[in-house]
């Protein structure tokens, strides 16, 4: 089986460097080109399901893939980025003020904001469920349309990292991930692959 996990087009909160979490945002018009450009390239790949985080930026981003693709994006709850907690809606620079010993991306500085999902959590319900599409789709093709935060996770599972280890993964908009297994032995054959896109810099943003 081979199941492509996509990284949503940018957002309005992507573009404007907020925290997003569970913050519903929509996608800008750079990010509605881009998230044309992936469906047409996973378009080539016959698809035979979509799946999508019912954030909305995550499910514009599906409803494009799954246009090109004649089909309908299901929308799987614990897709969902990370929930931030008091961070959500606030920009990076306004976060790093508030939470000043934790504002660093080279370990989990959310740890300092109230109310935040844990990274543990976070891997758990998102390995489940990448898990259980894995076994489901063994021999066809599925997409799967989540969040940077969260696509993180999954692939620091597929590679064995330790939870408690920050993974220096960077995860750009509209990113292909490709993943065959099934999900006892999965193979990452791809990673972070853009090359659909034009402005491949402006995709690269960290905003969550």
């Amino acid at each position: 089986m081979t199941l492509i996990l996509v990284r949503h087009a940018e957002s309005t909160g992507n573009s404007g460097g907020t925290i997003q979490g569970w913050t519903d945002t929509e996608l800008t018009e750079v990010g509605r080109a881009q998230a044309v450009a992936v469906a047409q390239r996973l378009a080539a790949m016959s698809p035979v399901a979509i799946y999508s985080s019912p954030l909305a930026r995550a499910r514009e981003t599906a409803d494009a893939v799954a246009q090109v693709s004649g089909l309908a994006a299901v929308e799987l709850d614990d897709l969902r980025e990370r929930y931030y907690g008091q961070a959500q809606g606030l920009t990076w620079t306004e976060a790093s003020v508030r939470w000043p010993a934790q504002a660093a991306h080279d370990r989990d500085w959310a740890t300092a904001v109230p109310d935040v999902e844990s990274l543990a959590a976070l891997r758990a319900r998102a390995v489940a469920v990448v898990s259980g599409l894995m076994n489901q789709h063994r021999d066809d093709v599925a997409v799967c349309v989540s969040h940077g935060g969260t696509l993180v996770q999954v692939i620091a599972h597929l590679f064995g990292l330790p939870v408690d280890v920050w993974p220096r993964i960077r995860m750009s908009n509209t990113s292909v991930t490709i993943v065959e297994g099934p999900a006892e032995q999965p193979l990452v054959r791809t990673l972070n692959d853009i090359c659909h896109l034009e402005d491949r810099e402006r995709a690269s943003t960290l905003a969550l």
